[in-house]
Order: C-alpha cells, then structure tokens, then sequence
C-alpha cells in the first residue's frame, strides 16, 4: 500500500484489514460510583485552571494602558509584552504537546497551571520592586530654593517693584501691568495684620491671598491712584512672599498643568529629578517579559493536552457540545478577566490619588497589579489537585454498562511506544509532525485561524486605547463595556456553533462552507465600523488640527509655558474643549469639597474666563450604541465559526479510506502545532504590528526619561478609527481565501464519527487487539 492508514484496533481475532468491531463480550458490570467522581473532578479542575488561563490571558490586556501609564512606555513596547509569552510558548508547545501525550496529562497540565500562577504574581511584581517613588526630599529642595526670598524682600520697607519681581508674583502679572504697578507711591511700613478671605485650594499657594492681590491690582490700574490702596496691595504681596512655601508642593505634583511658568517649568524639573533618582522603565520591562515567558511555557498544556484527554473519555457524537462549551469557557474567561479590570481599575495603583483626579480621567492609573495577584492566587489550588492526580488510568463504567478507563495518558499512545528506545521516539518525533503537515485541510484550516488571530488578538490588545480615547468612555467603564457585549457576543456564539454543528450533522463542504459564511458576515460587522464616528471632547480635541502639524499654542497661552503639559481635557460652559487647563490659559485652580471637581479661573482663552471638567458635554451617545451593537453583532457571529474550525481540524476524513486529516495518535502535536504557528505568525507579531498601527496616528507623545518617546497622550481620532478596522478588515479577507481552499478539499471531512475504543473490551482482549492491529498496519505499510 502506498498510503498511510491508521487503523482501528477489532475485537475480532485474527485481524484483517476489512474487520469490524463485534459486539464486547459479557462481563460483570463495575460500580460507577468511584469512576463518574473521579472523571466528574478532573473536568471540574481542568474548567477552572481553563477558565482562569483565559482569565488572565484576557486581563494582561486591559491592564496594558495602566503599565504604560506608570511606567511611560510606547505603544511599540507594550505591543512587545503583550506578545512575550508567545516568546515562551513557540519554542516550548511541540515539544511538551509531543512527549506531555505519553505522559500522565492530568499532572502535566497541573504542572503548567502552576507555573502561570507563579507568573501572574510576577507579572504584578514590578509595582513593588519598582515603584513610583515620592517626591524625595532632594527634589522639593529644587522648589524651596528657587523659591526663597532675598533678605531685601523680607525688610519691611521692600518696595512694590521688588515684591513685583518676585517668581511667584510676577507670573500673575503682564510686564507692562508689572511696570506701571512698580510707580505708585505706598507706606513705609508693611501691615502684615490683614483679614484675607482664604479658600481652600489645594493647588496654589495662599490662593485666597493671591486672589484679593489680583483684585487690588486691577482696582489700582482702573481707578485714581490711591495711596492707600497702594499700600494694602503691598502688604499684601509682602505677606505672599512671607507664606511662599505653603502648597507648592502640592502644585508642582498636580495631576494638571495650568498657566503659570514656574510651576511648569517646576514641574519639568520634578521629573527631571525622578529620572536621575532612577525612575526608568527598563527594570520593570524585564521582569516583565521574564514573567511573561514563564507565563507562555505554563499556557502550552491545557490547551494542546487537555482537549485530546476529553476526546479521548467521551463520544464523538457529543464532542461537538463538549467543544462548545470549552469555547464557552474559554470565552467566560475574557469575561471575567475584563469584569476585574472593571472593578481595580477604580482604585487608584498606590490607592492614593491627587486631590481632583478621578477614575474618569484620562491620567488615572487603576491598580492593575492587583487583578494579576487576584487571577494567580485563584490558580495555585487547583494545579496543584492536578498534579496530585494517580499515574495509572481509572476503570469507569459508562451509561451503558460498558467498561470504560479515564485515559489520563493517550490511549492511541501506550501500546504503540512504550518500548521504543530514545533514537526511535526521535525518529517518531520527526514522522509525528511530519504527518499532521502533509494534511491540506488541516495546513489551509490552521492558515486561516493563524490570520484570524493576528487580527483578532492586535484588535482587541488596543481596543480600549481606542473607546476611550474616540468614545470618551472611562477606562474602567471601557473594560466592562467589552465583557458584556464583545466577550459575551463571543462565548454565546460559541456556545451556540456547537450545538448548531450537531443539531444538522454538519460534515464535509457543509460544515466548512459554514464557516465561510460566517467569517465573511463578521468581516462584514467589523467594515461597517469605519463609518462610526463620534462627537467626543478627546475626539474634538484631536480633530482641532486634522492635516496640519499639530500645535497647542496660541497668543492667549503662549507666555503660560504649556510645553509638556499633561493630558486633562477641560471645556468652557459653550462646551469647547481644551487639552489641559494651561492651554485653556488658566491661572487659578479651585477644589471644594472631597468629592468635586476642580474649577479653573482667569482663563485667557476660553470665552467666560473658567473651565471645568464636568462642562464637556458628550454628544457620542448615538454613536456608541451602534458602536457596541455591532460589537455584539460581529462576536456573536464569529464565535459561531469556532467550534466547527476547530473539529476541521482534528475531525476525521472519509469514513471509505478509514483515516484522519491528522492520526488520532497525533491530536496532541496537531494542536500543539497549530499553537507553534499561530503564536509565532499569529499572535507573537500582532500586537507589534497593530502597536506600530496606532502609534502612527499619534499627534501629542510624552517622553520617556532617556527623552525617547513615551506613551501617546492623544491620537488623530479619523485615523485612529480607519487604520484599526480596515487593519482588520484586510486581515480576516486573506483568511477567508484559505476558507475556500478548505472548501475545496472538505468533501470527505465527517466531523461527527465515532472513534471504536478499545477500552470497551477486556484488557487483555484489548491489549491482544492493540498488538495485532499494530503488526498489520506495519506490515501493509511495507507493502
């Protein structure tokens, strides 16, 4: 015989190559009790280390814009951890995909698990290792000492033009007000016994003092000189410089920047400060991605020994709704992973945020490092049952009353090779893989998935980036938004595929041209998002300067020394936005009360002078309804194709020629294989690529301690939007041509037959067939 066939083991003896299983044997009928508990906890194990391996997977990606946040990394680099447990699974899942499946697979599964535990708690390591530090006490001495007045300030005859002069003071006023303010005539002495109307700001420096000031100022340049009044406003700048220290401390740190030179250029000299103290990124990036490759040496067994261990304990008629509900699973992970994200992300990562910044803002950093340390907590009870598992398989008794075994090691393995030396075992390694790549529906099938996921997973990486920086949606919101309507589309459409695939016996071109259909209505959902656009205040902001080099500066802030500023939009009471109260020309800052937002005055560019946060109004919400609607939509639709690509790919070929696309032998190293490809074609370079993607559409950048770029503070929300979806879109075309090819070859694929195992007879019957079957295969081989 030219062609390979993996045969199936008879009963019946002696074995011919037209045989047929005869009916088993009469025999005593085992208690059941002892198997169903057994079998019943593994897969109640193997759900949960499931259900938190795509928890945490899932997780790593909301907590992306957290890490770059705190430790100012480019969108580049974040792309690079996202992918560096693919770094730790390529090299590693074909080899423990190979000789995990001749091993008890329950314990090496525990073993895996365990080590992503560790992982996960590593992953949140740098937060303490690293942490952002306090502002040292060297680092306020900058700010005390570029503050202290001279000896000639402090006398009591100081003049007004040398109060004037003062850095404080003379950044509240004009040159030209400085110089006519300097001429009139004041008293002799300074009357330091003043009633000042002090509201509390935590902000500025004695903000009510400052404030009566300004009025006096303003009362001196408007009406007739007066000598007196002269007289107040020195007093009161001489008892100004006298209280200079109080709350620069607090200004300096703001979360904001608003018009005032000094405490800018204070603030640039801060972190200037830290980054000499050793503020970097680098440390945290390694013990990242040293996490993250344990991370991807742990992932590789549940999937690639843990789906052939079922198929191996149940019916292929129910394999279908067993895969279902193992997408489901997987699935609800994502869920979970994002509904925690929802919940950290409202505390603040030292759990002590500056007065006035709130979740909502685009500056909160969520505790990201406690959802990792949450996830691997959960997961170290449960590997380590699993590792706790007998060596041996376990006798258990079906419905039926047929003896059965829990096959905990690959019962298309044990008789075959549990002679063979170790030249032999490198040999079948090779002819192993060597096999699974010969299948054209399972090369064409696993091309396809490789480009699903390399945009799937790069969508979703920064998908949140996106919501929040086009939509407006709070971070936290962001997270819980995409579990409820993307995640959940997703597993419902999985759940359901299964159950579809069963209900009308898909098999051959019917089952591949269903997923054909399916992934070109998902194309369509996704193609259909280019056109949703939104009216946000972020979005607004962007669009200020669409085609032209991006610049925030402007007559009425040019003298505030913006450069720099952090992101805090604010808008006027007509609703126009400003990046940061310092461009909107504010040079006072007002918070009341605990839980309120922070007010700003005196601001030169905007129409009535004051800006606040809670005047931007958002006019998105059209917008992301439909946004979200065709996210539940496009998900649901594409978890429908899951299921049935997934049986293409290890399902059996042509009942007539009685074989596989793959062998049953090499189900374990078919998936491990295709985990090999799509993390190293897939989802290894996707993030990068979709990182370089968005980078490219970034307008403002923030910058890294070494002056590199940073993290991106705001994106050009039209090319944000077009880039990621036609990136997408582009993508999953290319996939559906593989489709077609599977079309073309899938008139034998039958996805539904069921495997005659030998466990259904005697042991010693079945180890007797097992013997014989592999003897003549050998022997028709050579033949």
């Amino acid at each position: 015989m030219s062609a390979q066939v993996w045969d199936r083991p008879s009963p019946d003896l002696p074995v011919t190559m037209d045989s047929k299983p005869a009916a088993a044997p009469d025999r005593p009928s085992p208690e059941r009790a002892p198997k169903l508990t057994r079998l019943h906890g593994f897969l109640t194990l193997f759900v949960i280390v499931y259900l938190m391996e795509a928890m945490g997977g899932m997780y790593i990606v909301s907590a992306i814009q957290n890490i770059e946040k705190q430790f100012r990394l480019p969108s580049k680099l974040s792309g690079i951890l996202v992918s560096a447990s693919d770094i730790g699974y390529i090299p590693t899942v074909i080899f423990i995909a190979y000789f995990g499946a001749r091993g008890n697979r329950a314990r090496w599964i525990g073993a895996g698990t365990l080590g992503m535990a560790v992982a996960y708690l590593l992953i949140a390591s740098p937060n303490f290792l690293f942490p952002t530090p306090p502002l040292a006490r060297g680092t306020f001495g900058y700010v005390k000492d570029s503050l202290m007045p001279s000896n000639e300030l402090l006398a009591p005859n100081a003049s007004l033009a040398l109060l004037l002069h003062y850095p404080l003071i003379s950044d509240r006023f004009t040159p030209a007000q400085i110089g006519n303010l300097s001429k009139f005539p004041v008293a002799a002495e300074i009357n330091h016994q003043m009633v000042i109307n002090n509201k509390s700001s935590p902000y500025m420096v004695d903000y009510g003092l400052m404030h009566e000031a300004v009025f006096e100022a303003h009362k001196l340049l408007n009406s007739t000189p007066d000598a007196a009044d002269a007289s107040k406003f020195r007093s009161l700048l001489a008892t100004y410089v006298a209280r200079r220290k109080d709350g620069m401390r607090a200004a300096s740190n703001a979360p904001f920047s608003y018009c005032s030179a000094l405490v800018n250029s204070m603030q640039a000299k801060i972190r200037e400060l830290k980054c000499m103290n050793g503020e970097d990124s680098h440390g945290p990036f390694i013990v990242f991605c040293m996490a993250l490759l344990l991370l991807g040496i742990g992932r590789t067994l549940p999937w690639s020994l843990g789906v052939p261990l079922i198929d191996d304990n149940v019916s292929k008629k129910s394999m279908p709704t067993y895969f279902g509900a193992i997408s489901f699973i997987r699935i609800l992970g994502p869920i979970s992973g994002f509904l925690v994200a929802s919940v950290v992300n409202k505390f603040y990562f030292d759990f002590n945020p500056p007065e006035g910044l709130r979740p909502e803002d685009q500056s909160w950093i969520g505790a990201w490092w406690l959802g990792f340390i949450i996830i691997g907590v959960l997961t170290i009870v449960p590997s380590i049952a699993l590792c706790l598992f007998p060596t041996a398989n376990v006798n258990v008794t079906s419905a039926d009353g047929k003896q059965r075994k829990i096959n905990f090691n690959d019962k298309h393995r044990d008789m075959e090779n549990s002679e063979k030396g170790l030249s032999e075992r490198i040999k079948d390694f090779g002819s192993t893989y060597r096999s699974v790549i010969t299948s054209k529906i399972y090369v064409y099938s696993a091309t396809g998935r490789i480009l699903d996921i390399m945009a799937f997973k790069g969508y979703i990486v920064f998908l949140p980036k996106y919501l929040e920086n086009h939509f407006g949606i709070a971070r936290y919101l962001v997270h819980r938004y995409m579990a409820i309507f993307g995640v959940f589309g997703f597993a419902l459409g999985s759940g359901c595929g299964g159950l579809l695939t069963r209900k009308f016996k898909l098999n051959g071109k019917r089952v591949a041209l269903y997923v054909f259909i399916v992934s070109s209505l998902n194309i369509l959902m996704y193609f259909s998002k280019i056109f949703i656009a939104c009216d946000s205040s972020l979005a607004e902001i962007g669009r200020q300067h669409e085609g032209a080099t991006y610049n925030l500066t402007h007559s009425c802030n040019v003298d505030c020394g913006c450069e720099g500023a952090k992101l805090y939009p604010v808008c006027d009471r007509s609703g126009k936005p400003f990046f940061s109260p310092c461009h909107a020309g504010c040079r006072e800052a007002s918070h009341h009360g605990e839980h309120t937002s922070i007010e700003f005055s005196s601001c030169a560019c905007a129409a009535d002078g004051r800006v606040a946060k809670e005047w931007c109004v958002q006019s998105c919400k059209p917008a992301t309804v439909a946004f979200f609607s065709t996210v539940l939509i496009g998900s649901f639709i594409g978890g429908l194709g899951i299921v049935p690509g997934l049986l293409i790919l290890i399902s059996p070929i042509g009942q007539i020629r009685d074989c596989r696309s793959v062998p049953p032998a090499t189900r374990s190293a078919a998936l491990g294989l295709q985990g090999f490809m799509i993390s190293l074609f897939g989802t290894l370079p996707s993030p990068i690529i979709w990182g370089a993607i968005v980078d490219s559409t970034c307008l403002i950048w923030d910058h890294a301690c070494d002056g590199a770029r940073g993290s991106c503070s705001l994106y050009d929300p039209a090319a944000l939007r077009v880039k990621l979806h036609l990136a997408y879109v582009v993508i999953r075309m290319i996939a559906l041509i593989t489709d077609v090819f599977v079309y073309r070859e899938a008139d034998a694929i039958d996805i539904l037959e069921e495997d005659v195992s030998m466990e259904e007879y005697p042991t010693d019957k079945a180890q007797e067939v097992a013997r014989d079957s592999i003897k003549l295969r050998d022997l028709s081989v050579k033949h």
